[in-house]
């Protein structure tokens, strides 16, 4: 029964002879055929989320419209977006750079078969999501060498049936950024190469996200408690580590800002000492508020039967602890922790499965593990379907298009929602924040992308006429009698 779990991949086999070389190269054939298939569905998953979900919201825009004009505008530094919308506390460019350079020739292609900026967009985050996805796989080979294959395959299993991790992988979110280096830094971690950890911590925390400290801070101390690291090897890498990725944002945020600038350490300022975003989440309740962070919950106690799994994971919860002080607190803000827990729950499913045949109880919890996991990817299929509902703005924009004639002169001006809900500036349109109902300029526009609203349509009556309304996602209903018993309800989001 439930064969695709039991799959277990050893160096050796006790048989004779000269039987020994063959049966090791079947074995590590076998190996080789499910890592392949493993990588293929994290790789799969990631990119169905892309296409379900090709757009941004307002968090990711910074990023997104850097590597836009990176890419498009090159040297018209006047043409770059953040001069005109420089947003509530500057972002490095370090990120949209090296995410430029990585899809240029996939972009380059787009360009050269005359495609849409639309596509260019796509590559753009698919390039991210490979980054994201490697950094999964490397983790994933540093968790088989540890503690097994069958571990190593449950976590790959795990992190693809989650909805959190695959969705944020191709984000261009300042944490999505940080993402492949913290996990790489972590596997480093495990693998006591205190030097590659130390290094990519002090770029991370320094170039992305300060708050990061918290997290490598504990397994920097946990080392050094253990002995394993010394103070003077920490000071070896930290410091010039430290101060070369300081140098490094600064110079290439000052260029592009064109003032002194050490992004991060603003952002750290604006959010944590002047705390002017305040949104009281306990994290620690939003970690267990889903049926994929349920699987966390239910098997991560088991993991924590092997003693290596608690010390790997008590920095992940002292993470997650203090950062549920600080006022300022989204999920994404720990989604650094999810591939950590995974590990861990899937070493306590290791723990079920592998016992299968000596009781029902056993027998029970297996078919309570392959449940879990159907139920994380039912979970997640209905997350996603909801999340493709959820970008009116591009919607409208690709209304647009389909209700238009192919090459017809447009010049469309969008307003505050729309920008917000998925339009960019891999889409052509002008978003003058100044520009109302009763401006006179309006008239200079073919068309407008705004906000539902019964006041703006009758103070446009004049210059223009509603084409259609589009629908967004409003909320989900409970119906405990009907199939499905989730029911995803519509409203009018912007004309």
């Amino acid at each position: 029964m439930l064969p695709f779990f039991w799959f277990r991949f050893h160096d050796s086999l006790p048989v004779n002879g000269g039987s020994v070389s063959v049966a090791g190269a079947v074995m590590a054939e076998k190996k080789n055929v499910w890592g392949l298939a493993l990588l293929f569905l994290l790789f799969s998953v990631s990119l169905i989320h892309l296409l379900i979900c090709p757009f941004t919201k307002v968090e990711e825009s910074f990023n997104l419209q850097a590597t836009h004009d990176i890419l498009f505008h090159r040297l018209e530094f006047k043409k770059y977006d953040h001069l005109e919308f420089p947003g509530v506390v500057p972002r490095t460019f370090l990120g949209p750079l090296f995410l430029s350079a990585l899809s240029s020739p996939f972009v380059f292609l787009c360009y050269q078969m005359d495609a849409s900026k639309f596509y260019a967009q796509l590559m753009v985050r698919a390039a991210l999501g490979v980054c994201v996805i490697s950094a999964l796989w490397h983790m994933q080979k540093e968790v088989r060498r540890q503690f097994g294959s069958t571990v190593a395959g449950l976590f790959c299993l795990t992190c693809a049936s989650q909805f959190h991790i695959m969705f944020y992988s191709t984000r261009t979110l300042p944490n999505v950024f940080a993402l492949p280096l913290v996990l790489v830094a972590f596997t480093s971690w495990m693998a006591q190469k205190h030097g590659r950890f130390i290094c990519l911590s002090a770029f991370v925390i320094i170039v992305f996200r300060s708050e990061l400290c918290i997290l490598m801070g504990l397994m920097l101390l946990m080392s050094l408690r253990s002995r394993r690291l010394g103070f003077l090897k920490l000071i070896y890498f930290a410091l010039p580590a430290g101060v070369l990725s300081l140098c490094a944002t600064v110079v290439v945020d000052t260029f592009f800002w064109a003032k002194p600038l050490w992004s991060e350490g603003q952002v750290l300022w604006y959010n944590t000492v002047l705390n002017k975003i305040n949104l009281s989440f306990p994290v620690v309740f939003l970690l267990c508020s889903t049926p994929s962070s349920g699987m966390h919950v239910t098997f991560c106690p088991l993991g924590l039967l092997d003693r290596r799994m608690r010390i790997i994971l008590l920095p992940t919860m002292g993470f997650i602890l203090l950062y549920s002080i600080l006022p300022h607190k989204e999920l994404r803000f720990i989604i650094y922790t999810f591939p950590i827990l995974s590990m861990v729950a899937a070493r306590g499913c290791t723990f079920i499965l592998s016992n299968y045949q000596k009781s029902w109880m056993y027998k029970l919890g297996s078919a309570i593990v392959v449940g879990h996991l159907l139920v994380n990817t039912a979970y997640s299929g209905f997350c996603l379907y909801v999340s493709h509902h959820n970008y009116p703005g591009a919607k409208g924009m690709l209304e647009l298009h389909r209700l238009l004639p192919p090459k017809t002169d447009v010049f469309v001006h969008i307003d505050t929602f729309p920008a917000e809900t998925g339009v960019s500036r891999f889409l052509e349109y002008d978003k003058r924040e100044d520009m109302s109902p009763t401006n006179p300029d309006i008239k200079l526009y073919t068309h407008l992308l705004m906000e539902a609203n019964v006041t703006k349509i009758y103070e446009l009556q004049g210059t223009h006429k509603p084409m259609v309304f589009i629908v967004g996602y409003s909320k989900a209903a409970l119906k405990w009698f009907e199939f499905p018993p989730v029911n995803v309800l519509f409203q009018q989001k912007l004309y």
